[in-house]
């Protein structure tokens, strides 16, 4: 993939880190603790608890992701965005659009 290919990708990455950063400042609130000196019923706690949990579990995938995308970037720097970090061929550039973060090709992975 030449570097002319590869500079769309670095505004797709950069969008996206944006969204990331705003849906984890949303999900800031959502994660806190539950103040056991709030009176809320044991049913409405537990509810409270199970929603904090499906919080904390979107916060580590939307970090996952973010820290995926910032590697991404990092390939766009070093000039190896869009080869696949198994066979070194490169990456489809569909495949690419849809996921900005892909690291190995299609055959490579359908192999795994």
């Amino acid at each position: 993939m030449t570097i002319e290919q590869q500079e769309p990708f670095r505004a797709i990455i950069g969008d996206r880190l944006s969204a990331i950063a705003e849906e984890l400042t949303d999900l800031e609130q959502s994660t806190e603790a539950i103040s056991p000196d709030v009176s809320i019923g044991r049913l409405s706690r537990l509810d409270s608890m199970q929603h904090q949990q499906i919080a904390l579990a979107s916060k580590r995938r939307l970090e996952d992701e973010r820290n995926r995308l910032l590697e991404a970037q990092r390939r766009i720097d070093a000039g190896s965005y869009g080869r696949c970090l198994l066979c070194s061929s490169d990456i489809a550039i569909e495949r690419l659009e849809i996921q900005p973060d892909a690291v190995a090709c299609i055959s490579c992975m359908r192999r795994r």
